[in-house]
């Protein structure tokens, strides 16, 4: 585990050393870029930086093959030429497939509000290859930021920086724009009170009526943030929940803890409404899900 702005990251291995990084971080002005080869990528790269004042926001790109990600409550697979933003603040999780490769550019908050000014509301959505000025934006980056270190002055390499970073953001509005659904506000709020759920999923109290009131909002204008999601905030925390405990159940690392443990380590506090739930979440019962995904696991298939 690894601790991020104060919050812990779902994915057991996210130190500097877990994947494969290329010859350290360049910077291109306001940009710093690291490549990453498989496993759970980058989280001390972008993770709160300790002698940094501001957070950092990172802008994955997916070079080849795949990556996994779960972020904000989103869970996205992505492909070569896909985009995703993550908060560097915030758990996430962020795997890649054996053979892919990932580019990572990380920007202060501070500075990616200037172009982007909400940036909470796109994290975790995947931005796909195809859509808006994604494909040119991605063949820009893999162009301009392979060449040479030496190859551009310095002055220069903060004006590209610059210049890629406005063209990035760009393409996350053109590209993701129509995913949000409300006002700017309602969007903007929304954000924060999953925010709020993910920090907060341990707590076995967690409800609407708490967050409402922890957020100093009525339960009716809680309600209304969520309705363009079709997802209700209790069924939201029931999916999250039941999702933490899936991913536990299929951890090898886990495998020592019993399944009440875990379910109740998510905040559950009733076995038989754990295995009702999760059954009519995945079909099969916490035990069978369990065995399924030990019996499957690389460990257990290699020779």
């Amino acid at each position: 585990m690894v601790q991020l702005g104060g919050q812990i990251a779902s994915v057991s291995s996210m130190a500097a050393g877990s994947g494969s990084a290329d010859d350290g971080v360049e910077r291109w002005g306001p940009l710093e870029v690291a490549r990453f080869h498989a496993g759970a990528i980058g989280g001390a790269f972008l993770g709160r930086v300790p002698a940094a004042k501001d957070s950092h926001y990172g802008c994955v790109l997916v070079v080849r093959g795949t990556l996994r990600s779960q972020h904000y409550g989103h869970e996205a697979a992505l492909a070569g030429g896909d985009f995703l933003l993550v908060d560097g603040r915030e758990p996430f999780s962020l795997d890649l497939d054996p053979d892919s490769e990932a580019m990572v550019l990380r920007v202060s908050a501070r500075t990616l509000r200037i172009y982007l000014p909400s940036p909470e509301q796109l994290c975790g959505r995947a931005l796909r290859a195809g859509s808006g000025i994604c494909d040119d934006v991605a063949q820009l980056l893999n162009g301009v930021l392979m060449r040479f270190d030496d190859e551009f002055p310095e002055t220069f390499r903060k004006r590209i920086g610059r210049n890629l970073l406005d063209t990035l953001a760009t393409a996350f509005s053109l590209g993701l724009g129509g995913a949000l659904h409300g006002s700017a506000v309602v969007c903007s709020r929304n954000a924060r009170v999953r925010l709020y759920i993910e920090r907060n999923l341990r707590d076995p109290d967690l409800r609407p009526t708490s967050i409402a009131a922890k957020m100093r909002l009525s339960s009716r204008y809680l309600r209304l943030i969520f309705a363009a999601n079709e997802e209700t905030v209790s069924a939201y925390i029931l999916r999250r929940r039941l999702e933490e405990c899936a991913r536990e159940l299929a951890s090898p690392d886990l495998a020592h803890q019993s399944i009440t443990q875990i379910a109740f380590g998510w905040g559950f506090n009733s076995g038989p409404h754990f295995t009702r739930s999760f059954r009519n979440r995945f079909d099969m019962a916490p035990r069978e899900y369990r065995r399924l995904a030990a019996r499957n696991s690389p460990a257990r298939r290699a020779p």
